[in-house]
């Protein structure tokens, strides 16, 4: 009876190897694939821009080869060298992750703790807000996607601790220490409100930015005839960054920028903001720091799911500042209601 079920069992060994075999090199191909393309085009097109926020996503199924390789294919080489390149793999995800190297804070350096959050509009209650604000106590805070009147709120509840403020269209800042100088301001002429303030911290100015840019998406675009083609936007937001890179070349005062940059680490505008600026998470932060969508619904990409996200999957909310600053600590902290979790950043400046 055994040896009756033998052949069958070894094609169906067989088949699961091949299946294996093709799904592996296909896998291989398709990131060597767009290493090049990254290579050549970088952001400059839009498939490769579309991956590369992916990437920590698309790099995890490295780490199943060796297995893969070891016990369905048998094939001792593409074990040893894969598992090679998955301990290359954990390095760097280790010294660029997981190794923050916080700056140490002189006596007389000055401090100041930011926290920003992209309230998506009515999702995060005013008590939520207010809880936060009051258990985080953050020195400067920058609020993206609310209204004056959500914002205004706020205020009976934390006005000892923020009795200076500037709101406006979609964003919204609270401060500790003065505010001498406020303008709402429109990156690259769009639709976007953008603040950008000058703060005086103990005698220092300091100029801030309360950031929130356009968000890349996914629309139909025409192809051939009346054939479309789901295509990723994102040329709105280039030109934002773009922008604010002039502006921040043309401060002559230490600078932060915060807020929704909706952009990862891996893209391009991102590597242009490193540039001017340094990312508090970056020095000071630990692990991916994941900060959107938190409680997302996939309705909005697929009518007929009720799902909802209850983990981020990137990194677009953060703390930048330029370079008379250093970065101390910097964490995502818990959700409030909003589909974005709130960032903080402490960030110390060295006084003359």
């Amino acid at each position: 009876m055994f040896n009756r079920f033998q052949p069958l069992k070894l094609l169906f060994l067989r088949l699961i190897q091949a299946i294996a075999l093709v799904l592996l090199y296909s896998y291989l191909l398709f990131l060597a694939i767009y290493v090049v393309l990254r290579l050549i085009f970088w952001d400059e097109l839009w498939i490769v821009a579309l991956i590369g926020i992916l990437i920590p996503w698309i790099l995890f199924p490295l780490f199943l080869i060796p297995g893969i390789a070891g016990l369905i294919l048998r094939q001792k080489r593409l074990t040893i060298a894969s598992s090679i390149v998955c301990l290359i793999l954990i390095g760097w995800l280790h010294s660029t992750y997981w190794s923050p190297k916080p700056a140490s804070i002189a006596d007389d350096a000055l401090t100041v703790k930011i926290l920003s959050l992209n309230l998506t509009w009515h999702s995060t209650k005013t008590e939520s807000l207010v809880e936060l604000l009051q258990s985080e106590t953050p020195d400067i805070v920058l609020l993206q996607e609310t209204t004056k009147r959500n914002t205004h709120k706020v205020v009976p509840y934390v006005e000892e601790l923020y009795p200076y403020t500037f709101f406006g269209n979609r964003v919204g800042m609270f401060s500790r220490y003065p505010i001498v100088d406020k303008k709402m301001i429109h990156l690259a002429e769009l639709e976007e409100f953008q603040q950008r303030a000058i703060v005086d911290i103990e005698g220092q100015p300091v100029v801030v930015y309360n950031v929130q840019t356009i968000a890349p998406w996914i629309r139909p675009q025409p192809w051939i005839g009346n054939l479309t083609i789901p295509t990723y936007e994102y040329g709105d937001r280039n030109l934002q960054i773009a922008d604010l890179i002039d502006r921040i070349h043309q401060e002559t005062l230490p600078v932060i920028a915060a807020g929704d940059f909706n952009l990862t680490d891996t893209s391009q505008d991102y590597r242009r903001l490193q540039t001017v600026m340094e990312d508090a998470y970056k020095h000071s932060g630990y692990g991916f720091g994941f900060t959107w969508p938190y409680g997302w619904p996939l309705s909005d990409l697929i009518k007929q799911i009720n799902w909802r996200l209850t983990h981020p999957l990137f990194r677009i909310d953060q703390i930048w500042y330029s370079a008379e600053w250093s970065a101390t600590s910097s964490q995502v902290l818990p959700p409030t209601g909003s589909e974005h979790l709130p960032i903080e950043a402490s960030v110390t400046l060295q006084l003359d």
